[in-house]
């Protein structure tokens, strides 16, 4: 049964990469610091030491680099997704930067 629930709390490839592309826009709208930190930490898989190697910083600033560039993504998952950032729904016109945002109606309408 863990398996049965595993398997279906995975989403499937097209619904991955259509997530990834509108994730990928929206860290467009971050300081250029912020966007190439998620991409290299967390997208190219580089570890927090070796991207602050390239970047000339500290690890430890590497490090509240990262994780502040994460907590502006989810803001901005919040502020252009809405409720579909907890419900799921993948329309990426929600995420498009200068868009109005979601327009699925809020997370107290499920």
């Amino acid at each position: 049964m863990a398996r049965e629930l595993g398997k279906e709390a995975e989403p499937d490839l097209d619904e991955r990469n259509a997530v990834c592309r509108c994730v990928a826009r929206l860290s467009e709208t971050l300081k250029p610091e912020y966007a190439l930190a998620l991409r290299r930490i967390d997208v190219d898989g580089v570890s927090v030491q070796d991207y602050a190697a390239e970047a000339g910083i500290t690890a430890n600033n590497a490090g509240v680099r990262v994780f502040r560039a994460r907590q502006a993504l989810r803001k901005r998952v919040v502020k252009w997704c809405g409720a579909c950032a907890e419900r799921g729904c993948i329309d990426c016109t929600c995420g498009e930067p200068g868009s109005a945002g979601c327009r699925h109606g809020t997370a107290s309408e499920t």
